[in-house]
């Protein structure tokens, strides 16, 4: 079975064994987890003649896999494939018993196996709430961290492990592979992820984790298996869900196995990778056994003379094909006698006729575990208590009163109730399967299993008092089920922090939740007012990190409550505390006062800090509000000194970016001139909020001279260290403004940017600004058949984030590219979405309106067009009216929003054209002129060029010549920019034009 001269074996192995195998006598030696003085033997070789035995041990019972031979197959084909370069997701799913565990040990058997690196974790069924627990034992199988190493030495396994995979990159992927597992670091590695929080640590744990895995597939293909994973933390099945895409690129085979019908784990994961990665997909279900193969099971296991039919019939009809139960029920007819050993095989006894076979496998689990003696009983419910899986020492730290416990685990590892197992160099014990630890756990009664629970939590805090962070959440676990409510809360508090702090967002509120329950259960009124304060603070924050905001804003509202700062909720109140607010921001910005030189007490920073987060989340649902309290936050600030305010740029820059979404320009002016003598030029997060802020301010108010250059290193710096909205929105502001410019060659590594945020970091706010960028740029470009494309994925991406005010934006353009393709009847259909929307909100960003707004514009003037040349003279006065009505809403947006300052007047003039007033016609367009030729809009300036040239071509036309250059100057100009900026089909638009068409 093992490799001779490598096994060390203990006398009772080799007292049951020794006719079969040659063994040298070593004397006594200390064996970890064993009392002293244990003589083990070594193992020399088999002995000739001798053939494996179905008999193991003397209670042992042994089948080759029946009934498999398809399923084992497809998983080999997908570790072949994985080793010809083609990885896979593999879900093995399947009833409790039936065989999943089996089907992966048979596969790890496979010569196959010899040509990868194979990774195995295991969700617990106590797991729901430890954060990332398969994802860390798997890890620390890979590194060969032991459960006695202290936190230096399991630092230290742990970076020999990612030297050995990836040497250049240890400084960036130790410190977040340290933080998943919740280790402490020190020096470099602890500066490298100092300040990184929320939703920022999560993607870059996630991005150095995926980083890691490609690393080791370079090496060697590799299987990754996670059993189990029907109990797994919400946070490993988010990383899990991360890690699928590899499949698609690298070497890799993920095996998951799981039980059917958990919401949470395997159907979620079942449905995620159905959705993303369907080519990788193989699913495994893993059936019952047929009555066939069943009986050859039965058969395979004792291979007896004597078994009467009518016995096999009643197990295989119990046993409904679930090969776990057979197995069950043929232990216990050797446990009861009816089944004997004799010369190295089974016999049937006299006893058989009066055994009764169970009707469920729970109910044989039982009868088995209620004939142990009464000590080995109580140490099976005892282990039932900690777990599936159980470390000795625990175990013998909670039977002390049990003696000879080494004697009866043996016992039962016999009886093949317990495997043993070393694991990270800790001796661990484990039920053979999940039922049994399920079965024994459920008979205990009630208050029995409270106290085991107590002596569990208590035996934990004993043994690993040295590194107890590693446990909070299991000992919170135990205490919380053994009703010691105080312990249970301080547990369960310092578990939630440790979570959080390892960006497991989801656990953490669990934590939080579950421990400010038990507080206010204990307390009740008698609550300390500034303990609630902290929990709920804590609650809100892991939901902000969640991105769960409108149950965020509850939590933050009842924290400020306690910390004494009332938020107005009705509208009217809102509206006075806003302009109360911006009265006092105005004196301070605009009257010259001394400086102040304050500095915020920790209390005021924690303050602020709440304040810009319960800000940002009021900003993506209630954004009248989210101003108002961005006015309330930024007035306390002012009046501090801001270096010394945690943190200042982003609460305040942040905060003054509202003024230049809705317009007021001279005061967003006046903020940025005011934030700029606070900035640290040598910070880089300052700096890119500080140029985040200017850019948008200069974007949107039309002073494009003013907006920073672009600064590639200045992004990646910032990176690095989570700032994804931040890097995001300077992105996405650069290369718009190049879009809108027509400096093409120039948006190409701005879009890539946003597309390696996406593809490195899962960040979702940069999919939707990616979206928005390829559309923009191919509607720009006229290829419209690409900008509808890109239109209907930004769309679909909005209404699944149920991102209204994006779609608004997003819908303004598919009605530009619908009209421009002639598809009118589309068109109105977007613009009905668009109106009902409009119609439904107290308030909608100039920003997000304007797109829409002047796409209304030119579906006006376009059916006015279309009318008169019809001669319908109902539909002319219709649509006359609406272009006038909604072009005057549009040159109104665009003074708040520069994008269309160029393109409205252009459209107005065509409007004015066409009823006939081309005098105001011609000043419109001088308009556009101007305001094109003053933001470098070489796009819109170039069809405002050809628009006036075709209209003074038309025999109707008073005018020939407009600035000194006549129709057929302003067409040639139209053609020389737009050959320039390879505008194709503005081109052909030109040759119709000069073909009379």
């Amino acid at each position: 079975i093992a490799e001779p001269g490598s096994t060390y074996v203990t006398e009772n192995t080799f007292k049951l064994t020794e006719g079969l195998f040659r063994f040298e006598a070593l004397g006594e030696r200390e064996i970890k987890g064993k009392e002293s003085g244990v003589t083990v033997y070594k193992l020399l070789s088999a002995k000739k003649d001798v053939h494996r035995p179905r008999l193991g041990l003397e209670r042992s019972i042994y089948s080759e896999m029946v009934g498999r031979d398809s399923e084992l197959n497809r998983l080999e084909l997908q570790v072949m494939k994985a080793i010809n370069g083609e990885g896979s997701i593999v879900n093995i799913v399947g009833e409790a018993g039936i065989g999943k565990s089996r089907l992966v040990a048979e596969l790890k058997n496979r010569e196959v196996m010899k040509q990868v690196s194979l990774l195995e974790g295991r969700a617990i069924s106590t797991g729901r709430n430890l954060s990332f627990h398969p994802i860390i034992d798997l890890l620390k199988q890979w590194a060969r961290i032991g459960e006695d190493d202290n936190g230096m030495v399991a630092l230290s396994k742990l970076e020999t492990a990612i030297r050995r995979v990836d040497p250049e990159d240890i400084q960036e992927v130790l410190p977040f592979m340290a933080t998943l597992m919740g280790m402490k670091l020190s020096g470099r590695y602890a500066e490298r992820v100092k300040d990184i929080e929320g939703e920022a640590l999560e993607k870059l744990i996630f991005k150095n984790m995926r980083d890691l895995i490609i690393k080791a597939t370079e090496l060697k293909p590799h299987v990754i298996v996670t059993d189990d994973l029907h109990w797994a933390d919400t946070s490993s099945v988010e990383l899990m869900e991360s890690l699928f895409r590899l499949a698609q690129t690298q070497r890799i085979v993920f095996i998951n196995v799981f039980r059917p019908g958990n919401k949470e784990t395997g159907d979620r994961i079942v449905d995620s990778i159905k959705e993303r990665y369907a080519k990788q997909y193989v699913e495994i279900t893993v059936q019952p056994l047929d009555a066939r193969m069943s009986e050859t099971l039965i058969n395979n296991m004792l291979q007896i003379k004597g078994l009467k039919h009518s016995v096999i019939d009643q197990i295989l009809e119990r046993a409904d094909g679930n090969p776990f139960f057979i197995e069950e029920v043929v232990r216990s007819f050797i446990d009861r006698g009816a089944v004997v050993q004799k010369d190295g095989a089974f016999e049937v006894t006299e006893k058989i006729d009066s055994m009764v076979i169970p009707y469920t496998i729970n109910d044989v689990l039982m009868a088995r575990i209620d004939r142990l003696d009464e000590k080995t009983r109580d140490l099976v419910k005892i282990a039932s208590v900690i777990g599936r899986s159980f470390f000795y020492r625990i175990l013998k730290e909670m039977t002390r009163t049990i003696e000879d416990t080494d004697r009866r685990l043996s016992y039962l590892q016999e009886i093949q109730l317990f495997r043993e197992r070393k694991r990270m160099e800790e001796v661990e014990y484990l039920f053979k399967h999940a039922l049994a630890q399920e079965a024994a756990y459920e008979s205990i009664l009630l208050q029995t299993r409270k106290e085991l629970h107590l002596k569990v939590a208590e035996s934990i805090e004993k043994v690993f008092k040295e590194r107890l962070h590693e446990f909070y959440g299991m000992i919170a676990y135990h205490y919380s089920k053994g009703e010691d409510l105080e312990k249970a809360e301080e547990y369960m508090l310092k578990a939630g922090e440790s979570a959080l702090g390892s960006s497991a967002s989801n656990e953490a509120l669990r934590y939080f939740q579950e421990s400010l329950g038990l507080y206010i259960k204990k307390y009740g009124d008698k609550a300390d007012p500034e303990k609630l304060a902290m929990l709920e603070k804590n609650i809100a924050i892991a939901l902000y990190n969640k991105g769960e905001m409108g149950d965020a804003i509850i939590y933050f509202d009842r924290v400020s409550k306690r910390l004494g700062i009332k938020s107005p909720q009705n509208k009217i109140a809102v509206i006075l505390k806003l302009f109360s607010n911006l009265f006092r921001i105005i004196l301070h910005l605009y009257i010259p006062l001394i400086k102040s030189t304050k500095v915020p007490d920790t209390r005021e920073n924690e303050i602020f800090d709440l304040s810009y987060k319960k800000n940002a989340a009021l900003a993506l649902i209630y954004p009248v509000r989210a101003f108002a309290e961005y006015l309330w936050t930024i007035n306390k600030m002012l009046g501090f000194d801001l270096r010394k305010v945690r943190n200042w740029f982003q609460s305040y820059l942040g905060g003054g970016i509202n003024f230049t979404m809705i317009g007021f320009f001279r005061l967003s002016k006046k903020f940025s001139d005011y934030g700029e003598k606070f900035v640290d030029k040598n910070n880089f997060r300052e700096l890119l909020n500080f140029y985040l802020y200017k850019g948008l301010h200069g974007l949107w108010s039309g002073n494009w001279d003013d907006i920073p250059d672009y600064d590639e290193a200045l992004s990646d710096q910032n990176l690095k260290v989570g700032q994804f909205w931040e890097v995001t929105g300077y992105n996405y502001g650069q290369g718009l403004l190049t879009i809108l410019q027509g400096e093409f060659e120039k948006v190409d590594p701005k879009i890539e940017y946003l597309s390696e945020l996406v593809d490195s970091y899962d960040y979702e706010i940069a999919r939707e600004l990616y979206f928005h960028l390829e559309t923009m740029l191919f509607l720009q470009y006229r290829k419209l058949n690409d900008a509808q494309k890109w239109a209907e994925k930004w769309d679909l991406y909005s209404v699944g984030r149920d991102q209204d005010l994006m779609r608004l934006h997003c819908l303004g353009a598919k009605i530009k590219i619908q009209i421009l393709l002639d598809d009118l009847d589309g068109a109105e259909k977007s613009l009905l979405l668009a109106d009902d929307f409009i119609r439904n909100q107290d308030f909608v960003p100039p920003v997000f309106a304007s797109t829409y707004a002047i796409a209304k514009v030119i579906f006006d003037v376009r059916l006015l067009e279309d009318s008169i040349l019809s001669n319908n003279k109902s539909s002319i006065s219709k649509y006359r009216d609406n272009a006038f009505k909604n072009g005057k809403l549009a040159i109104k947006n665009s003074k708040k929003v520069a994008y269309f300052r160029s393109e409205v007047p252009r459209l107005m003039g065509h409007y004015y054209w066409l009823i006939g007033k081309q005098n105001k016609a011609v000043v419109y367009w001088k308009r556009a002129i101007n305001e094109g030729e003053r933001l470098g809009q070489r796009p819109d300036l170039a069809r405002t060029y050809m628009e006036i040239g075709k209209r003074f071509l038309e025999e109707k036309s008073k005018y020939k010549e407009l600035n000194g250059i006549s129709a057929e100057g302003y067409l040639e100009i139209a053609r020389t920019m737009f050959q320039e900026m390879n505008l194709q089909w503005d081109l052909d638009e030109l040759e119709k034009i000069n073909a009379g068409v």
